[in-house]
């Protein structure tokens, strides 16, 4: 199956984003959400498309976040949750470092603001994990 490379290109800019706000310790709230935001664009990529089973027999390619949650979400969880489900599932080696990156972002961007300097730099180490989990070096390279 073709990857997606418009996620590929969304993460490496939201990647540019986080280490230019990470230039500014006044920022560390942003640079969290957007360590975050890269990751899941990373995740997706690695995760999808996917085939499933669908009724009959029949085989489903599933393109995107947006098109599982449509597919198969019957407790209707978020689409945060049920990405970190399916990191759970199918990367488990970052899935605690995505989940760490999605509270402290929920943390940034709705109940406190103001973070130390050093759990923007833990925010911007986890999102290097995540991203040499999900991409290669010449998969980036080409876009």
């Amino acid at each position: 199956m073709k990857k997606n490379n418009d996620r590929l290109k969304h993460a490496v800019h939201n990647e540019a984003v986080c280490n230019f706000l990470d230039t500014n310790v006044l920022f560390a709230d942003w640079t969290i959400t957007t360590a975050f935001y890269s990751a899941l664009h990373f995740i997706n990529y690695k995760i999808f498309p996917q085939t499933v089973s669908s009724i009959g027999g029949k085989k489903t390619v599933i393109e995107n976040i947006d098109h599982y949650s449509s597919y198969n979400n019957p407790k209707r969880v978020s689409k945060h949750e049920l990405l970190s489900d399916l990191a759970a599932k199918h990367c488990t080696a970052i899935s605690e470092d995505y989940d760490w990156l999605l509270d402290m972002s929920m943390n940034a961007r709705y109940k406190h603001y103001q973070h130390d300097k050093e759990i923007a730099n833990k925010a911007r180490r986890l999102l290097l994990v995540i991203k040499n989990h999900c991409a290669t070096p010449q998969e980036i390279k080409v876009l």
